[in-house]
């Protein structure tokens, strides 16, 4: 599966979804097709993100956020093919750096995501 995060994904600007590619507007379709793809034991291929999806909405950067805490293995550069599509600037290169710093460091990520609260560890350490 491959996985296009933009609001006008199913607007008259359809047309910039790559073939083949299944598009979320937002952060509940965008939960929805990573459940799906896990229960029909589907590959994720590659996901693509937007990062202003509407007023109300979750940011992309907050659903790649997400990602990371919740898929860390998404992140293996081996597994899937990360990339931003967004037309803001700013966001788009924030993001671009959160996910090549997080390939780079993908192996403490998944470690992170087994244990129960790996933030209350750095109160241990004051």
């Amino acid at each position: 599966m491959k996985i296009f995060l933009d609001d006008l994904g199913h607007t008259d600007r359809k047309h910039w979804v790559p073939e083949g590619w299944r598009v979320a507007i937002n952060f509940n379709e965008f939960k929805a097709l990573i459940e799906e793809a896990d229960q029909k034991n589907e590959k994720i291929e590659a996901i693509s993100f937007d990062n202003d999806l509407g007023e109300g909405e979750k940011e992309g950067w907050e659903i790649l956020k997400w990602l990371s805490e919740n898929r860390p293995e998404l992140f293996r550069k081996e597994n899937v093919e990360l990339g931003v599509h967004s037309d803001n600037n700013t966001a788009k290169e924030n993001m671009e750096s959160k996910i090549k710093n997080w390939q780079e460091n993908v192996d403490e990520l998944v470690a992170a995501k087994e244990r129960p609260d790996p933030w209350a560890e750095l109160d241990k350490v004051k």
